[in-house]
């Protein structure tokens, strides 16, 4: 696993993506992008996403266009809200080799109703 300083300056270069991942069979109309799997790779978080793609069809979630994810490791909470504040779920996860003390991903609606979960520098 690299450094918390060498992921931080890595992801901060993902501005873009040229490919839509899916990571998991379990929730096909859930994509990341590149920066997203170079986080869940690098961090061995592909659980993070797990926990985002399986509140996408609760109904109150659903409904929002923009989502924000927060993961915080002090916490030890998966925070969804509506990008304005709103919490619309609340996850408790123990992450003791998760190398950052934060991570915030954004969720907006895609093409063809696929949900696509970036860094905040890919918005």
């Amino acid at each position: 696993m690299k450094s918390k300083s060498e992921i931080l300056n890595n992801l901060a270069q993902f501005t873009g993506t040229e490919t839509y991942h899916r990571w998991s069979p379990i929730f096909p109309k859930a994509v990341a992008t590149d920066g997203v799997i170079y986080l869940a790779e690098q961090c061995h978080s592909f659980w993070l996403l797990d926990v985002i793609g399986s509140v996408l069809p609760l109904p109150k979630v659903k409904s929002e266009a923009f989502l924000t994810a927060i993961f915080s490791k002090e916490q030890g909470k998966v925070v969804i809200d509506d990008g304005d504040g709103n919490v619309l779920y609340v996850q408790e996860i123990a992450s003791p080799t998760f190398p950052l003390d934060e991570i915030r991903l954004f969720v907006t609606d895609g093409e063809e109703g696929m949900r696509v979960i970036m860094l905040p520098s890919e918005y």
